[in-house]
């Protein structure tokens, strides 16, 4: 006998309504879902979320997040009747209210196919997150399902699905937030938890049939039981081997990549090109992605061959989030295992950085200036470690500005880290994105990195961290010093990047080979860093035999301070951040002669303008107190003079010198209230709220700059203290 296609239950809004008031009473965060749509026959011809995926506002929705190329004018819904109607991770709620305004009523759809209207009351859904449950989905009606040797306690709630399985909610642990990665589990059962939700009766399943409760066993009969110690251990591992990188992909179309240039198996090679039957694709996307994260391919790789070649199928139905996530994971399956997640791995190789492996490896990879590399990779991995991610989101002028060099020097030493294989860069909204993924990747192949956080050790390069833009460790400014200076009174070479990475080794001492060893540097490296070193009066030499030992001076610092300012780099930092301020400025100005900007975009253009030119004085001005010429250029020692776009001393003395002083004077007090007794006397209290809300806007954006470049100016006080700041006249 044929078997028959049941026909659809109807259940009354009253019905659906009561269920979702009766989880939210039970402390169970709830949404809507979208419904299946059934022909005459009974048969599900479709989903009510359909309409929605269809239309331009879609359209344009994914082309505000950046994902327009995910948008399909022809989409079929997989999955009937479990798609969320709401930002469901947001919204999900206990409050009656909203319920009766989600299931108070049928919601109108149109049947995309036939084009009929279609009336229907939404699907149930529970947040299992925010309600603290976990619930194994058990396909036990599979042919594969083997979840039976777990020996799952089956006394807590359960939910009998549409489609034949079960689910089982159990209570999650106190302080965990178990994800829905699945791990070891048994074929056969997936997992929600945090980040995750399951369909609740009275919902209707796609075949027909309602979800319901097992009698006896529904949420008001009885509580969820604590989640089994079985399920715990393989849920831990689980969650340990998913806390991979964020993956992001860049938009563009990608050419055809060029499989053999990863060097992958005769086996994936087919899989790639064939592609792999439903109900296996998920593996076979897994595989592709574990053999190209290990053959070094970058996430932009791995997406254009999803999008050219056939095992891309499942991709093309669920997107880029589908392919992002898988990519995640292979990277953390294939990332070191002991310090998981972002902070251990940057740990672990803010340690190996400046040490003689790091060396080693960027002079195998033939790149010179190989301590202001160390330098360099130094401040992106601190950048990664405060954002908390292995991939740092900056513009160029931003880090040049950190290292105190030129945006041109920075994009030099950046593509020899590309080269070296030590970071991958791509460009993103905010101007360039820093991927530290393939030096981490390489660390953990090859065992470097420690095994826990709590093992990493002190950075080698701590006194590297602290001074790596210091003037006296910038190597070869003769032009600097006699261009600049008026007076010829250069004594000393400055010591020279290297010196960064000689510091810590000299403090234990050794020969010229011993700190070769030692810090991975040649010995014609050293030797010449040591020279500069002695005559700067920071070292300990005596001989021993036929070779000359080498010790750090124990006032080394000290001495450093007071022989900085003889040295021939003395001040070139603070001019480079002065010229890459005045090149911001320059870029705004430009921008600024454009009829097409809107008054947004003008208006934040003026505002950095302004900015930068006040920053752009206040170094320029600070160099020539310090009888440094700023301006001073070319062969025949011209003056150039940078356009300044308005007049940023006048502005500091009319204005934000004022907010300052009025800042000063209210005394011991709140800055929120310090602000508010601003707005009152700019506006008045008869003002409106618009009026006040525009006011206290503006004072507060004043307010941060002029605090700011205060801060500024003390800094550079406290910098050069033997000298009378007086950057902007005030």
């Amino acid at each position: 006998m044929m078997a028959t296609t049941p026909t659809p239950t109807v259940v009354s809004q009253n019905v659906m309504l009561a269920a979702a008031l009766q989880n939210a009473a039970l402390g169970n965060y709830v949404f809507p879902l979208h419904n299946p749509i059934f022909n005459e026959d009974g048969n599900c011809t479709g989903c009510t979320c359909e309409e929605w995926k269809r239309s331009e506002e879609y359209r344009k929705h994914l082309a505000k997040l950046g994902r327009e190329r995910e948008f399909n004018p022809n989409f079929k819904c997989n999955q009937p009747g479990k798609c969320p109607r709401v930002a469901w991770a947001e919204k999900s709620t206990l409050d009656p209210v909203t319920i009766g305004k989600w299931w108070g009523k049928a919601w109108r759809n149109v049947d995309v196919e036939t084009g009929q209207v279609v009336w229907s009351t939404p699907n149930l859904a529970v947040d299992c997150g925010k309600s603290g449950l976990l619930v194994p989905d058990l396909d036990s009606y599979k042919e594969s399902y083997a979840g039976g040797a777990l020996f799952l306690d089956e006394n807590t709630v359960k939910s009998i699905t549409g489609g034949g399985g079960s689910h089982l909610w159990y209570r999650m642990p106190e302080g965990k937030a178990y994800g829905n990665a699945t791990g070891n589990l048994p074929k056969g059962i997936d997992i929600r938890g945090a980040g995750g939700y399951v369909v609740v009766a009275p919902s209707l399943h796609k075949s027909g049939r309602r979800y319901t409760f097992a009698e006896g066993f529904s949420p008001a009969d009885i509580a969820p039981l604590p989640l089994p110690q079985s399920l715990i251990d393989i849920l831990e591992t689980a969650q340990e081997a998913h806390s991979g990188p964020t993956v992001t992909f860049s938009a563009g179309y990608a050419p055809m990549p060029d499989l053999a240039q990863w060097g992958l198996s005769a086996d994936t090679c087919e899989l790639i090109q064939k592609g792999a039957p439903k109900g296996e694709r998920s593996e076979a996307d897994w595989r592709v992605v574990c053999e190209l994260v290990r053959a070094g391919a970058t996430d932009d790789d791995i997406h254009a061959v999803f999008v050219h070649f056939a095992i891309g199928s499942k991709f093309e139905e669920q997107g880029d989030r589908y392919l992002a996530h898988t990519v995640s994971r292979a990277r953390a399956k294939h990332l070191p295992s002991g310090a998981q997640g972002a902070p251990g791995r940057l740990a672990g190789l803010r340690a190996w950085n400046g040490g003689a492996d790091c060396v080693g490896l960027l002079r195998e990879a033939k790149a010179k200036e190989v301590a202001k590399l160390v330098a360099l990779l130094d401040a992106i991995v601190e950048m990664a470690q405060s954002e908390g991610t292995i991939k740092v989101a900056t513009t160029v002028r931003d880090l040049a500005i950190t290292m105190s060099v030129y945006s041109s020097t920075l994009h030099r030493r950046l593509n020899k880290l590309v080269d070296a294989g030590f970071i991958a860069l791509s460009a993103s909204e905010k101007g360039t994105t820093i991927d530290l993924s393939p030096i981490i990747f390489y660390l953990g192949a090859s065992g470097t990195l420690p095994s826990n956080v709590e093992s990493v050790p002190l950075a080698p390069s701590l006194f590297l961290t602290e001074h790596r833009g210091d003037d006296a460790f910038t190597s070869y400014a003769y032009t600097h010093a006699i261009k600049r200076r008026e007076m010829p009174t250069v004594l000393l070479s400055s010591l020279g990047a290297n010196a960064l990475l000689l510091w810590t080794a000299l403090e234990i001492g050794g020969t010229v080979d011993d700190l070769a060893t030692r810090t991975g540097l040649s010995c014609g490296s050293v030797r010449r860093t040591l020279k500069r070193m002695w005559a700067a009066g920071l070292l300990f030499v005596w001989q021993e035999g036929r070779s000359y030992c080498y010790l750090l001076h124990p006032d080394a610092e000290q001495r450093l301070e007071e022989r900085r300012e003889h040295m021939v780099t003395d001040g070139i930092g603070l001019l480079r951040t002065g010229r890459n301020y005045s090149d911001v400025a320059n870029y705004a100005h430009k921008r600024l002669k454009q009829d097409d900007l809107e008054p947004y975009a003008r208006a934040k253009l003026e505002e950095r303008q302004r900015k930068a030119d006040m920053m752009a004085l206040i170094c320029f001005d600070t160099l020539e107190r310090r009888g440094i010429n700023p301006y001073r250029v070319g062969n025949n020692n011209k003056e150039i003079r940078p356009r300044i776009h308005f007049d940023a001393r006048e502005e500091w003395r009319s204005h934000y010198r004022d907010i300052w002083e009025a800042l000063q004077a209210l005394g011991e007090m709140h800055l929120s209230d310090k602000v508010r007794l601003l707005t009152v006397a700019t506006v008045g209290e008869d003002a409106t709220p618009e009026q006040w809300q525009a006011a206290r806007r503006e004072i507060s954006e004043q307010v941060d700059t002029a605090i700011s470049l205060s801060y500024r100016r003390v800094k550079f006080e406290r910098e050069h203290d033997d000298v009378q700041f007086t950057g902007v006249q005030c």
